[in-house]
């Protein structure tokens, strides 16, 4: 089948209809723009004047920074504006926007899930109760739900850690090409890292997560990577001009892995670490020998019909910190999720994502290393209750049995792909990230 490719930007919404978030409830009947519900009295764009001002002296003091990563009414305006706050490169879309067909159906806001209290919800009640953007349903190519509560559908949200599936989609067509040899050691694409820990670990344990070294981002034994300025991870995000550096230390983020150490035998543990990721966003340039950002928009955002330019971060350096800051419309975060689906083809002239590729995300994780790290273990017990031998793989947080695949970003930030029945579930929030978005999302997709 060939794309459905239309006019630049010949379906963005033009109306100025906003109805009330407590109307809709009261009529207990979703909003059209022509179906798309907004909630007036939240949507960021509408924050006042002196509180954006105030939002910028707050995150302009060094030690506010750490608090860009925590769900509150400044990151709800944030973590949609973050081009405000870091050095950012674009991700250039071109040619004809690929138009996404509605076949919208009501009932999936009633598709009730459990959760881990034994409470139910439905997706409505899930999106109006908890502090959710964006959520859009995507089936066969066709989008049968979209809601938006503080976001308009052309406003850019940060993925934050959803970000992270970036760099190892480009990793993996590279490896298809027979550039990258995953089982040899990082160093041997990073020379920078020669002679370090890093001769020992092959570049697919870095992409799955399971390096045994130390700096991680939520397994080291005291739980403070994020708050103190003595660990290896602060100290790398802290010279990646993300947090802060209340020591004074002058260190490159390259000098920080250089200096880490191993603590364990590599692949027996899936200790989250978005250090990994940034490891495979080197390589990743090295090897194409472009920016991360253009190399992204050449070979995915220029060739999937994206409907808007997308951003990432950049350190001050020029390195790519894809990992946690990157930026799109939720329809083109579902975009990227439809090529890992048989409904590429309703977007894409050409398979960016092949099956070989697809199949190793599916089956070449190892459930085993799983649940011994903290993230497995907190997503199989209360995401994901009700799955068993769950695996990650290539960046993804899950893989479940039945072949989906899920990934997660700071605040409730998702991306769940099921190519089996193909489906793309998407969503922006600025929540805590405890909220159970995830069990949603699969209690959605084993319904179809």
């Amino acid at each position: 089948m060939q794309a459905r490719l239309g006019k630049p930007n010949s379906h963005t919404p033009t109306s100025n209809f906003r109805p009330s978030l407590r109307a809709i409830v009261l009529a207990g009947a979703s909003a059209f723009l022509p179906h798309i519900t907004i909630a007036e009295n939240k949507l960021a764009v509408d924050t006042p004047l002196g509180e954006i001002r105030g939002n910028h002296d707050f995150f302009g003091e060094e030690e506010n920074r750490v608090q860009m990563l925590a769900a509150s009414p400044r990151t709800q305006w944030a973590w949609q504006n973050m081009s405000r706050f870091f050095p950012t490169a674009q991700v250039l879309r071109d040619g004809p926007i690929s138009e996404l067909q509605e076949k919208i159906d009501p009932s999936i806001g009633d598709i009730e899930f459990t959760r881990e209290d034994g409470s139910t919800a439905t997706v409505n009640e899930q999106f109006d109760k908890y502090p959710m953007d964006g959520l859009i349903v995507v089936k066969d190519g066709e989008i049968l739900f979209e809601r938006y509560k503080t976001m308009r559908p052309f406003d850019k949200h940060n993925w934050y850690s959803s970000g992270k599936i970036l760099g190892s989609t480009l990793l993996a067509l590279l490896e298809e090409e027979g550039k990258v040899d995953i089982s040899q050691p990082v160093s041997a694409y990073i020379p920078e890292l020669e002679g370090s820990v890093w001769d020992t670990v092959p570049v697919e344990h870095a992409l799955d997560m399971a390096t045994g070294l130390d700096s991680t981002e939520l397994d080291e034994p005291a739980g403070d990577s994020r708050s103190n300025p003595e660990q290896g991870w602060y100290r790398w995000t802290s010279a990646m001009g993300l947090l802060d550096n209340p020591l004074g230390v002058e260190e490159t983020p390259l000098e920080v892995l250089a200096g880490m150490q191993r603590r364990g035998p590599g692949y027996e543990v899936f200790e989250y670490n978005s250090i990994n990721t940034f490891v495979v966003d080197l390589i990743v340039e090295n090897v194409s020998g472009k920016p991360l950002p253009e190399f992204l928009s050449e070979r995915i955002w220029r060739k999937a019909g994206m409907e808007h330019d997308a951003f990432v971060a950049v350190s001050d350096g020029g390195l790519p910190a894809s990992f946690g800051v990157m930026n799109s419309t939720l329809r083109d975060m579902a975009r990227f999720g439809m090529l890992f689906t048989p409904s590429w083809s309703e977007i894409s002239e050409e398979q960016i994502i092949s099956d070989a590729i697809i199949s190793n995300i599916q089956t070449g994780g190892d459930s085993a290393i799983y649940h011994r790290g903290y993230l497995g273990e907190l997503n199989a017990r209360k995401g994901f209750p009700d799955d068993r031998n769950i695996s990650n793989r290539y960046q993804w947080d899950a893989v479940f049995e039945d072949g989906d695949f899920w990934k997660k970003g700071v605040g409730a930030q998702g991306l769940y792909i099921s190519p089996s029945r193909n489906l793309v579930i998407a969503y922006f929030s600025t929540g805590s990230g405890d909220d159970q978005e995830e069990t949603m999302a699969r209690a959605i997709a084993k319904l179809f």
